[in-house]
């Protein structure tokens, strides 16, 4: 069953923001009681500021409403939302869009303003839904700290919590700089157990190339994405290509439900069993055995004028791979190099020395950045988000 078109409790903030909103109406209370206390205050404000708790301290926000053609540039995503930016798209947000084209944005985001740019802790997917259907984008912007924007990042995620893929990404980045390692104290500390977590780091491991393959990355659970990564250990190089082979086919129109994904990644890395040979004649002395995927002709007899065609067929294949292979190489070469340039200018850009194998552990995140629809100063400021959460912060 689809999700409802808005989200769920959402303040009902009028397009044009009014001074008064109607609360009259009545809905079933959020799960999380930081959610309704918030939803409760910002849809009973007037004017446009108001002033919420947010870690036991007041902050005094300020609604901004961001024109649609400036969304993308003036407004970024905060390091610590843990939520895969790249996996926004618009069949992820298929919940949102049709509220933001029939009465646009119905509750702000929450965010602070750095350097001009306005930096969101709780709402990037409904930036990104700002961005995709060209809508005015609403922030209640105030003097938060990293603490306050961590926290808001956390309760705002209650409207649609992050994938395990996701939450596998944070796990990771926690055991590795805050908890050394310790899964027992990350688990008592997220109030979940060491299990949830494995599994979840488990499947953060996954390309984003095969959490792509996905309408939604939280079509894919914790449990069923740690066996996914135990297939891809065992036979990455067969994995990535058949992900790739399969997005080209969803681009084509092709759709897969969530169990098929899963089933086909699985039997691609299944070992084939013993392959029957089998033989086909093609007159006197003429004879072809097939085995799997190598074929073996045998000729006595024959016209050497047969053998002469035979030949200039098989020369003509060959000269045909030899130029494939060597535009590959070219284009794999063109494509690194790019790749690389973007990730040292993105580090530039923070003033931050990169080195060489930090470079190659972000190459296949600035990859999927790349292919991208941004331009290509967003591209760059993403790149150089992610060396920051991951070398710098």
């Amino acid at each position: 069953m689809k999700r409802a078109p808005t989200l769920k409790n959402a303040p009902d903030l009028k397009k044009n923001m009014p001074a008064t909103v109607d609360t009259s109406h009545t809905s079933n209370e959020p799960t999380s009681p930081a959610v309704s206390a918030l939803r409760s205050r910002v849809s009973s404000m007037t004017g446009n500021t108001i002033i919420l708790p947010v870690c036991g301290r007041d902050v005094t926000f300020k609604l901004v409403v961001i024109p649609a053609e400036r969304v993308e540039r003036a407004t970024m995503v905060w390091a610590g939302n843990e939520r895969d930016q790249t996996l926004l798209t618009k069949e992820a947000l298929d919940d949102l869009i049709p509220s933001f084209l029939a009465n646009g944005q119905q509750n702000p985001a929450f965010g602070r303003e750095v350097n001009g740019i306005t930096e969101v802790a709780d709402g990037s997917r409904r930036r990104m839904t700002s961005i995709v259907t060209h809508s005015d984008y609403r922030v209640l912007v105030g003097d938060l700290d990293d603490e306050q924007m961590q926290w808001l990042s956390e309760i705002g995620n209650d409207y649609r919590p992050p994938s395990a893929y996701e939450r596998g990404k944070r796990y990771a980045r926690l055991l590795s700089t805050r908890f050394d390692g310790n899964v027992s104290q990350l688990a008592e500390a997220e109030n979940i157990s060491r299990k949830i977590i494995t599994r979840c780091i488990k499947t953060a491991e996954l390309p984003t190339e095969i959490i792509r393959l996905f309408v939604n990355p939280n079509e894919l659970s914790a449990r069923a994405g740690e066996g996914l990564a135990k297939t891809y250990a065992s036979n990455a190089d067969a994995l990535f290509a058949f992900a790739k082979n399969l997005a080209a086919r969803q681009a084509a129109g092709e759709i897969f439900e969530t169990d098929d994904i899963i089933q086909q990644l699985h039997d691609v890395a299944l070992k084939p069993g013993k392959v029957q040979a089998s033989e086909r004649k093609f007159g006197a002395g003429i004879k072809a055995k097939y085995k799997g995927d190598a074929v073996s002709f045998q000729l006595k007899g024959v016209p050497q004028e047969l053998v002469k065609q035979i030949e200039d067929l098989l020369e003509q294949h060959q000269r045909e791979q030899q130029a494939a292979t060597v535009r590959v190489i070219d284009e794999s070469i063109t494509e690194i190099d790019t790749v690389v340039t973007a990730i040292r200018a993105a580090a530039d850009s923070i003033n931050y020395r990169i080195t060489q194998n930090e470079t190659q552990a972000l190459i296949p995140f600035a990859r999927t950045v790349l292919a991208g629809t941004k331009n290509d100063e967003d591209k760059q400021r993403s790149i150089a988000v992610e060396i920051e959460s991951r070398y710098v912060i």
